[in-house]
């Protein structure tokens, strides 16, 4: 990819950004939180949903249009 189209892809702010490890999701470029139950968490982007699954979450911080959570991840969905 060239920078150009790397910067491109990191400014659009169109499309949720998702960085996971075992323990933490940071999800960026949220518009909604849509759904929380014990066992997932769903974010809205645009036309997108965004869906982390996991246990024992806990809500580290909530800011405009990003969230980061921790608890332990088992996968993430995007629909």
């Amino acid at each position: 990819m060239r920078i150009i189209e790397e910067m491109a892809y990191d400014l659009d702010f169109t499309k949720t950004k998702v960085i996971v490890t075992e323990r933490v999701a940071i999800l960026e470029n949220i518009t909604a939180i849509v759904m929380i139950s014990e066992k997932a968490l769903t974010v809205q982007s645009g036309k997108k949903y965004t869906t982390v699954v996991g246990e024992d979450f806990v809500i580290k911080e909530i800011s405009e249009g990003r969230l980061i959570i921790e608890g332990k991840i088992q996968r993430v969905e995007f629909l």
